[in-house]
């Protein structure tokens, strides 16, 4: 079990301002930590406050998005923690994933939102989701929905390798940790 305590600051029923969704706060106290393992030298990913892990491989120098902005960006994804198998990667194919930040119905992730949106255009972006917050972060369990927002593979190798890990019950939360290079391209208007 996962243990989470969460702050929220309502600014109305049922609704979260933007000045209340800065006040909120997740602290995944059992989460995997691959900060663990660095050797001297190494960047340490930084743990936002939902609990992704985040580190700026290379910063941007374009404009940063704003909700409502279309982003295109190029990512590359892993299974970290369960034999680190490639999920899937846009590198060198016309099959960019372009979408909405802030959509609703949501078009990316949540951690694909929290990581783009404080990017800039030319920057390249590593992020961990901990299998302990998969659910919250990536993919949703049932099947049925998985794959309503993005990034989707484009591969049957690669769905089957995430579906294998996010539907295998045996394994610890930390076989579960997933892993994506992003690079924003554009920002479109």
């Amino acid at each position: 079990m996962v243990a989470v305590a969460t702050r929220m600051a309502i600014a109305s029923p049922g609704r979260l301002d933007s000045s209340a969704r800065a006040q909120e706060t997740t602290e995944c106290t059992t989460c995997s930590d691959s900060n663990s393992s660095l050797q001297p030298g190494d960047k340490a990913f930084q743990v936002s406050s939902s609990g992704l892990r985040i580190l700026d491989v290379k910063e941007g120098r374009g404009p940063q998005p704003k909700q409502g902005q279309t982003v295109v960006l190029d990512w590359s994804g892993f299974t970290a923690g369960y034999q680190a198998k490639r999920i899937d990667n846009t590198s060198g194919t016309d099959n960019q994933f372009v979408f909405k930040l802030g959509s609703d119905p949501r078009e990316a992730i949540p951690a694909f939102e929290e990581a783009v949106a404080g990017m800039r255009v030319g920057g390249v972006r590593r992020i961990e989701i901990p299998g302990e917050l998969e659910e919250r972060l990536a993919y949703p369990v049932d099947k049925e929905i998985r794959y309503s927002a993005g990034p989707k593979p484009f591969t049957l190798g690669g769905r089957r390798a995430l579906d294998f890990v996010l539907d295998n019950k045996t394994l610890k939360p930390f076989n579960k940790t997933l892993l994506f290079d992003i690079r924003l391209n554009n920002i479109r208007q």
